[in-house]
């Protein structure tokens, strides 16, 4: 089992590399001179504690060429004070950025008050990053209220970033990224811009998909606004994959298997590499922790669910198809049926079977584990969930016949039903669901199989992508109280006291970076009532 180390050790053990290796050490307060200015994808806060949080930038001057930076490494000073002018400077140090992990740097600050505003900076030689904005969490037994938006599914290619203009203009206390920060992948007619590279696959195709994403202005704002709680879902590695099971096999490459194992650990580096999350994250073998828990006091307390690295392989999959290979491109995939999501039916006495196989999981073991133990801890009056793909079903096909999507939640109903039973099980007050996914809102009711409600998932639509439309369908599933499919956008909530109140944010045209927004509806959830009701004047 891999054990974590501190920040401090972690950094003494990098410095005493780099000295043993003979590498270049560039000092802080050195007259360092860069082609351009270094930190264009900007600055992040997130993993905020009552304490602390972590801070994050890249140096990358030329954020395409990072191999300008060769191997050198680089002391980087930090500050953190309590006005935006830094006349009161609350912390301050040194950091490494380091060529392994992309010249990116991840300060964990301690020693800060709870429930404070502070800002943040960075320092080399004669350059300055932009300043952020970060907070720590409130203390225990406090009940402050809590603003924070919801974003999800921001595909480059499909739509420019107002969504996240307008998510730090509504200065929120958090952000929540719900998964797909980036598309490893173009597809689709209508682009307003394109990747620099069609598919990314390599760690260097990976740390550049996501320096394309951060030099977005928009998406920088918003990163600089608040602190970022963020879980993942596929498109951060590969279209609708399981845990170590891909969609498809590399052309002329090795078996499914060993060829995405690479692929899988060089995108979750470049995943944090790019993230505002602790060092303590990372695991042996090119695993990241991502679940956890994080407690707004005693008013709420929001849970990171991870529903891609540790879940079983869809069930039903498609028979293995022949397909030719794009021998001169070299890097066209292959289908061949190993894994992807697709409509099967729940009644389908073949696929049945699978279905409700109660050892497949959509958590794993060790992560359920914990949700129990999280959720028997010290009570907060609203328990947030927040995942990557969506628990209430949306059924197609027939009454008789339903059919249901194999990369949802809705294609793990024995695992589904678990999550539930643990609900219940520990009387969690005020739990409300909470994913994205989908290219569309949604506000559901979620129902156990005797058909009562037991909480409710708000699905918040994309920031950017084409939209799903579900209304078709809307007959066949009475749970659901809202779906509306023509906007994108994202999803800002409100918790005070006894009541929660979300509003459904959407931008007119994702294809006009200058957009407008507004309010498409809004809901309201009462203290101990599971139902959702909407309040739009």
């Amino acid at each position: 089992m891999a054990t974590s180390i501190t920040r401090r050790r972690f950094v003494q053990q990098a410095t005493a590399a780099t000295a043993l290796a003979g590498l270049p050490l560039v000092r802080a307060g050195a007259q360092v001179r860069f082609s351009s200015y270094p930190f264009k994808l900007g600055v992040s806060s997130g993993d905020p504690a009552p304490d602390g949080f972590v801070i994050w930038t890249r140096l990358a001057p030329e954020p395409f060429e990072p191999e300008q930076l060769g191997t050198t490494a680089y002391e980087v000073d930090w500050e953190v004070a309590e006005d935006a002018g830094f006349q009161r400077i609350a912390s301050a140090g040194r950091s490494l950025a380091l060529a392994h992990l992309a010249h990116s740097i991840h300060v964990e600050v301690t020693g800060l008050q709870p429930g404070r505003d502070y800002h943040y900076r960075f320092r080399l030689g004669r350059y300055e990053s932009p300043p952020g904005r970060a907070l720590t969490l409130p203390a225990a037994g406090e009940t402050p209220a809590l603003r924070f938006a919801l974003g999800s599914c921001a595909h480059y290619e499909h739509g420019f970033f107002a969504a996240y203009r307008y998510m730090a203009a509504d200065r929120p206390d958090l952000i929540l990224g719900l998964g797909d920060y980036i598309y490893e992948d173009g597809y689709g007619n209508r682009r307003v811009r394109l990747f620099h590279r069609r598919e990314a696959i390599t760690l260097a195709d990976y740390r550049n998909r996501y320096a394309e994403y951060q030099v977005d202005p928009d998406l920088q704002a918003a990163h600089a606004a608040c602190p970022w709680l963020v879980t993942w879902d596929d498109h951060e590695v590969d279209n609708d994959y399981a845990a170590l099971t891909s969609e498809h096999e590399l052309c002329g490459g090795p078996s499914s298997r060993e060829a995405f194992v690479e692929r899988r650990a060089a995108a979750y580096q470049a995943w944090y590499e790019h993230m505002p999350v602790r060092q303590s994250r990372l695991r042996a073998a090119g695993g990241v922790t991502v679940y956890g828990a994080f407690d707004w006091g005693s008013a709420a307390r929001l849970y990171l669910l991870d529903t891609r690295q540790y879940r079983s392989a869809q069930a039903c999959a498609r028979e293995p198809t022949p397909a030719t290979c794009d021998t001169e491109a070299g890097r066209k995939l292959l289908f061949v049926g190993a894994g992807g999501g697709r409509l099967v039916g729940l009644t389908d006495p073949a696929c049945r079977p699978q279905l409700e196989d109660p050892s497949r999981t959509m958590l794993g073991a060790a992560q359920e584990d914990w949700l129990d133990t999280a959720l028997t801890g010290e009570r907060c009056r609203w328990n947030l969930l927040a995942y990557g793909t969506p628990f209430a079903p949306i059924y197609e096909g027939t009454p008789e016949a339903p059919l249901v999507f194999t990369d949802g939640w809705s294609a793990y109903p024995v695992a589904r039903q678990r999550l539930l039973d643990t609900l219940v099980r520990h009387r969690t007050t005020n739990p409300v669901m909470m994913t994205g996914d989908l290219h569309a809102f949604f506000v559901s009711e979620v129902r156990d199989q005797r058909g009562r409600t037991l909480t409710s998932e708000l699905v918040t639509s994309s920031i950017a992508n084409s939209n799903t439309n579900k209304s078709g369908v809307l007959h066949l599933n009475p749970h659901i109280r809202y779906h509306e499919w023509e906007h994108s956008g994202y999803t800002l909530c409100e918790v005070e006291g006894g009541r929660m109140r979300a509003d459904m944010v959407g931008v007119d045209d994702i294809r006009d970076p200058r957009t407008a927004r507004q309010v498409l509806a809004s809901f309201e959830f009462e203290d101990g009532n599971p139902i959702p009701r909407r309040i739009d004047a």
